[in-house]
């Protein structure tokens, strides 16, 4: 069974370790490049989530067990709105509906307790699965752009 939790200082070697035998586009695809450097490391992650301002930072749980971790990034408190960000599954949890129901819980709590009124993502074109994941669970696409690096990302919108 799917849940979520708030995400803690020692979950940071989980999502360490699912990058590994990885490169800086991997992280760049699931970390956005902003936050985060190659290689990817504890201390990183645990500087990351003491800023909880405007971020809402889980552990995605398969029955218990650290599957991934997402965020609820870009927080506007007052227009409601918000981002779901930096969403990793690792790799031998794939494919399995996991991430579909991991969003699904991390929109309603978007909704349920933040009460935002719009929660958005964005998706590089070519994750493919990633794309059909965010659709599954309700998502659109409702603009694109092409990012710095020359990759195309869909931005896309929760639509209940």
């Amino acid at each position: 069974m799917i849940s979520i939790r708030t995400l803690q200082d020692d979950d940071a070697e989980y999502i360490v370790k699912y990058n590994e035998n990885t490169d800086e586009n991997f992280l760049n695809q699931w970390g956005g490049g902003r936050f985060y450097t190659y290689p990817l490391t504890v201390e990183q992650i645990i500087n990351r989530i003491k800023n909880k301002d405007n971020t809402r930072y889980f552990a995605i749980l398969n029955d218990g067990l650290m599957i991934g971790a997402v965020e609820l990034d870009f927080i506007d408190w007052d227009n409601k709105k918000c981002n779901v960000c930096r969403f990793l599954i690792e790799e031998k949890s794939r494919g399995h509906g996991y991430g579909t129901e991991a969003l699904k819980l991390v929109t309603q709590y978007a909704l349920d307790e933040l009460h935002m009124k719009n929660v958005y993502l964005s998706v590089f074109d070519f994750n493919k699965n990633a794309l059909r994941c965010y659709e599954k669970a309700g998502y659109k696409i409702i603009s694109q752009e092409v990012r710095t690096n020359g990759w195309l990302a869909y931005k896309m919108e929760y639509i209940a």
